[in-house]
């Protein structure tokens, strides 16, 4: 088997912090509360939907009222919170959502050359449809979001059981198949899920994070550089 090559989503294939701070203005707005620059949400758009939840609609949280419905508990007011975010966001997903130059031609390389699946804290529905919206959904093979498996990044779980996945299809061993595979993203949970998956990593400098994290096997600068990096980790 040549290669499975996993990649993160958000700040590794493309940058979606403006449509995702923009449904998150928008719903503060629907809502009723007080607005705060679209930029102010950035940081809080790229560490999962639950701290997204809670740090853009810290009023929803401490006073269920401004939303319509008795909610009783936090659960069900993440849940409520999930639910308007989501359709919200679906609606303006890729009103500035662009792959990161040189990412499209990237991507259609490393699909014919490689097995590739996406491993992205972003929930799977949003994902495929930000993956077909971008016109990439094809190069790949597996999907899997933060709400897929009972865990997600840093977790191990869904790069092992793509692993496993693939060496079914391909009716090789799993041990072959991991030492041929590869984890690319921008964040330190990207890094870390790849060591806990024993396989390599590849650290996308060019995306959200600054500060490289420890222990990638390499770094990209740019998205042109990941298929010679990827061709000499697995020569």
């Amino acid at each position: 088997m040549n290669g499975l090559i996993f990649l993160d989503l958000d700040g590794t294939i493309e940058d979606s912090r403006a449509d995702m701070a923009n449904a998150a203005a928008s719903i503060r707005n629907q809502l009723g509360l007080e607005q705060r620059p679209t930029e102010s949400f950035f940081p809080y758009v790229i560490k999962g939907m639950d701290f997204l939840y809670r740090q853009c609609f810290p009023e929803a949280l401490a006073d269920p009222s401004v939303l319509e419905g008795n909610y009783v508990d936090e659960n069900q007011i993440l849940l409520e919170l999930d639910r308007i975010y989501t359709l919200e966001y679906s609606r303006r997903i890729n009103e500035s959502t662009r792959c990161y130059p040189g990412m499209a031609e990237c991507l259609a390389q490393l699909a014919s050359d490689y097995t590739l699946a996406l491993y992205t804290n972003k929930p799977e529905g949003l994902s495929k449809l930000l993956l077909e919206k971008l016109e990439i959904a094809s190069h790949f093979q597996l999907v899997y979001g933060g709400d897929t498996l009972p865990e997600s990044k840093p977790s191990a779980l869904p790069l092992k059981t793509g692993i496993q996945q693939i060496a079914r299809t391909l009716g090789c061993d799993a041990t072959e198949v991991q030492s041929r595979s590869i984890m690319v993203g921008d964040s330190a949970g990207d890094i870390v899920a790849a060591r806990n998956a024993n396989i390599r990593s590849i650290w996308a400098g060019y995306g959200y994070y600054a500060e490289q994290p420890p222990g990638p096997d390499a770094v990209a600068r740019q998205p042109s550089e990941l298929p010679g990096l990827i061709a000499k980790i697995l020569d």
